[in-house]
């Protein structure tokens, strides 16, 4: 995790990231957070590896399907 952690940046959410996001989220019909994650991704030229369905259709994301076990584990957690 240390190994992990040092490669991460922090990015702030300035007034350009907000607009962005909001069009993003508009555009994809996506979650203020998500259009969030996905807009700091596009604007980093970052590809967005995640195994959230609703990214899974968009450019530069790397969807990953959960496996039953671990569907089974988020439905308990909620």
């Amino acid at each position: 995790m240390a190994a992990f952690s040092q490669k991460c940046i922090v990015v702030p959410l300035d007034t350009d990231m907000a607009l962005t996001a909001a069009e993003i989220g508009l555009r994809h019909k996506l979650a203020m957070a998500d259009a969030i994650v996905y807009a700091t991704a596009q604007l980093l030229e970052a590809d967005l590896l995640t195994c959230d369905a609703h990214f899974k259709d968009l450019d530069g994301v790397r969807y990953v399907p959960k496996t039953a076990a671990a569907a089974k584990t988020d439905e308990a957690r909620s």
